[in-house]
């Protein structure tokens, strides 16, 4: 049984006459009649009454009709999704990530994505660094968002963007931010900074930039992540240089102040593996390089 002869089939029953059918499949004749022929030969019945005036269905031909529709309408369907699978469109998108970046980049990122790719499935998962890369060899996940990596030979790391830096100091009367001041204005405050482990870090990324202003910090803290090291500020340990999703959200007593310096930022990378070829995937970092 071919799908070709479900289709004249169910053309030569829905037109009730083989000829239109033939001139709806933009076939000739003769073709479609022995294709329907056929296929009654292998199920040994009649699905189609011929006369002068085209074709009736018999009982087997009813029933047969409906089941017909229903592969063909599977069939469809499988090439349909199928093809949208090997675009991309669809499938699951298996993302880790790490630090910050979970509250504002990377949910802007999938926004836009989601608006182009409606049907993707994503996943989200928190992961250590060293996790993270571990997971993308194994396949468990597709691509991994951080800011500082160290090289691996099988893992590519693209820096997608960067973003602005802000200095948090206790205030209670925290609220907007207030206008850009120089990092330098802070050369003689206690320092607090995240995170302790894991390096790389965005911590060894504020100790060179602040040498590379000509300050020594005095750090007071070292803090586990972002949220220790904000309550911390909160409470007057010292000050902390955050990025910019971080001084997004509301944090009771504290403010966020950005820097006067444009040029500094911390980048924000993905990190996916030389081997996968998943469809998806190439789609979301075409979508996020745009």
């Amino acid at each position: 049984m071919e799908f070709r002869q479900l289709r004249y089939f169910v053309a030569a029953a829905e037109y009730g006459n083989i000829g239109t059918a033939a001139q709806r499949l933009n076939v000739s004749q003769p073709p479609v009649s022995r294709q329907i022929q056929a296929l009654e030969d292998e199920l040994g019945v009649q699905l189609l009454v011929r006369t002068t005036k085209g074709v009736s269905l018999t009982a087997a031909g009813r029933s047969f009709l409906e089941d017909a529709r229903v592969v063909l309408t599977r069939s469809r369907d499988s090439r349909d999704r199928c093809r949208a699978a090997g675009r991309g469109d669809v499938g699951r998108l298996a993302i880790g990530y790490l630090g910050s970046v979970i509250y504002q980049v990377l949910p802007a990122l999938l926004r836009d994505f989601r608006r182009e790719v409606p049907e993707a499935d994503i996943s989200l998962a928190q992961l250590s660094k060293h996790d993270m890369v571990q997971a993308l060899r194994d396949g468990v996940i597709h691509v991994g968002f951080g800011r500082y990596f160290p090289g691996e030979p099988d893992i590519i790391f693209e820096k997608i963007q960067d973003e602005p830096l802000y200095v948090a100091t206790a205030d209670e009367r925290a609220g907007a931010p207030d206008r850009p001041v120089a990092l330098v204005s802070y050369k003689d405050r206690p320092f607090v900074l995240f995170p302790k482990g894991d390096r790389p870090s965005f911590a060894d990324e504020i100790i060179a930039l602040l040498k590379a202003r000509g300050i020594q910090p005095r750090i007071e803290h070292f803090a586990e992540d972002a949220t220790a090291a904000l309550a911390l500020t909160a409470m007057g340990a010292g000050v902390c240089v955050v990025p910019a999703s971080l001084a997004a959200i509301h944090w009771p007593g504290v403010r966020f102040t950005p820097l006067l310096d444009d040029a500094v930022g911390s980048p924000i990378v993905c990190a996916y593996a030389q081997h996968c070829d998943e469809p998806i995937l190439h789609r979301f970092l075409g979508a996020i390089r745009r």
